[in-house]
């Protein structure tokens, strides 16, 4: 090997009379290895939070909505969905009629958001057959008729926890009323139907299941008492963080009479308090491995006040300012390199046993997540992996520099 680092680790091998320098050496490589645990582990944190709360939110809606530009009702909603399916990437899409109403149960009576499904589009179109946890989401495709009287009474699919607030279960009929009202000699009254509750949902996100409930395209219709139309168009991509691009796709297929909404353009807030979160979470931790870098400096200072007549020596045998610098700039290195190692290797275990046991809890319905999960990125090792190199190759700079510029005469005067 070459001789500088032979020496290097001669050095750092070597039991010296001055202790201190030892326990500095230990408490530097110490120090890096929690600075580079600290980061991989709040980096895991924030991309698991991050990635997860993505697939609860995308779970639940889609990641492309397609809508008439004028806010006009979409007659052609069939049409229009064979188009949008046939862009490259797009894996689904499926129209749907969005009513704000109030629900009644046996005990209470709440607003909600029904959202009416194309029971002929793909079952992949369509989450709440992922989300129904009780009954069949199939039904809602099929209204219950009277046997004497031959009345159709549609079906409806209710969030867990709306259903528990109002007093609903399976089978029962739950009681609708639309503020849309309609024409009677009476004047304008609220426009109610009764549905038979087909099933229950639970998506994982609070908000939907205390305020959603899925009832048939043709359903929402007759309860807003409108025609064969839809509000949007629901579109499933291939590649989530490529909806910019699909979404001009798209309308190149169907035309500029539409417009679209991605899910990252509605989710912008929270996503972009959560970018922040984590570069402002890693600068921080940056510093504390430029601090625990400082901790190099002291031990090559120190080394080099030590080692100064065996640098005057190895000058006088030929080694050049060049060699010497190297020597003491691979010592700093090696300590980094040995912190950051230990670092990788606590960091990953830590996060990995976190994660598999579901360490760190969250309160039951505060999040949409019921724990912190831990993921860990190829990009963000080897980030950190160089920035932690980067740092301590500099923090060698200016001990490599004096030793390099010892006078091997001076040293030896006294020897």
């Amino acid at each position: 090997m070459p001789y500088e680092l032979f020496i290097a680790l001669r050095y750092l091998r070597a039991k010296r009379k001055q202790v201190m320098i030892s326990v500095i050496t230990v408490i530097a490589t110490f120090a890096v290895a929690a600075g580079v645990a600290s980061l991989i582990i709040v980096l895991a944190l924030m991309t698991g939070f991050r990635e997860e709360f993505q697939a609860k939110i995308l779970s639940g809606t889609a990641h492309i909505n397609l809508m008439r530009k004028d806010g006009h009702p979409i007659e052609n909603y069939r049409a229009l969905s064979e188009q949008a399916i046939r862009v490259a990437r797009v894996r689904d899409a499926s129209a749907t009629l969005y009513k704000r109403v109030l629900i009644q149960g046996s005990k209470d009576i709440e607003g909600a958001i029904l959202k009416g499904v194309d029971m002929a589009a793909s079952r992949e179109a369509n989450e709440v057959f992922r989300f129904t946890i009780e009954g069949d989401a199939a039904l809602l495709a099929q209204p219950e008729i009277e046997p004497e009287s031959g009345v159709k009474t549609d079906r409806i699919v209710v969030g867990r926890q709306l259903a528990e607030s109002i007093g609903l279960k399976t089978g029962d009929i739950a009681t609708v009323l639309s503020p849309e009202g309609h024409l009677t000699p009476m004047g304008v009254e609220p426009r109610y139907r009764e549905f038979r509750v087909a099933g229950l949902f639970e998506s994982g996100l609070g908000e939907y299941d205390a305020t959603w409930g899925y009832i048939s395209l043709e359903a929402a219709q007759r309860l807003s008492g409108a025609e064969d139309v839809a509000d949007i168009i629901q579109i499933k991509v291939e590649d989530v963080d490529d909806v910019k691009a699909i979404g001009r796709e798209v309308i190149q297929a169907v035309g500029d009479d539409y417009t679209v909404q991605d899910w990252q353009e509605l989710n912008a807030p929270i996503y972009t308090a959560l970018s922040y979160e984590k570069l402002f979470s890693g600068i921080a931790l940056l510093i504390v491995i430029g601090i625990a870098a400082l901790n190099i400096i002291s031990v090559l200072v120190m080394i080099v006040m030590e080692k100064q007549r065996d640098i005057a020596v190895l000058k006088s045998m030929g080694a050049t300012s060049r060699s010497v610098m190297w020597l003491f700039m691979i010592q700093g290195l090696l300590i980094g390199v040995v912190g950051m190692i230990a670092g990788l290797a606590a960091g990953l275990g830590l996060s990995h046993f976190a994660n598999s046991n579901k360490l760190v809890k969250l309160p039951a319905g505060a999040y949409a997540l019921d724990y912190l999960p831990f993921h860990t990125r190829w990009s963000d090792i080897i980030l950190v992996c160089a920035i932690t190199i980067v740092i301590s190759f500099l923090s060698t700079l200016y001990p490599a520099w004096r030793a390099s510029r010892l006078d091997p005469v001076e040293a030896l005067r006294y020897e």
